[in-house]
């Protein structure tokens, strides 16, 4: 999924180019967020330093699970 606009991304060279448009131009998490919605996305994982989009998901995503992997030793909690 491109942060740019929240559309699927297919192929290698989608991603590439999708990466390059994120880095120039705004990350539209709030389209992302809508297009988990419609495809109905069960569990949101977020591998971050941070959390923040889990924190921005919780209150508009209500229902739908979301964890944040921090740091390495979070992967135990799956079973990695």
């Amino acid at each position: 999924m491109s942060n740019r606009d929240g559309s699927a991304v297919a192929s290698g060279q989608e991603f590439l180019d999708s990466l390059v448009k994120q880095v120039t131009n705004p990350v539209r998490w709030d389209l992302c967020m809508a297009q988990m919605l419609q495809d109905e996305v069960t569990d949101i994982i977020e591998v971050t330093p941070a959390g923040t989009l889990v924190g921005l998901a919780k209150r508009a995503m209500r229902g739908v699970p979301f964890t944040a992997i921090n740091a390495p030793e979070d992967l135990e909690k799956f079973g990695a």
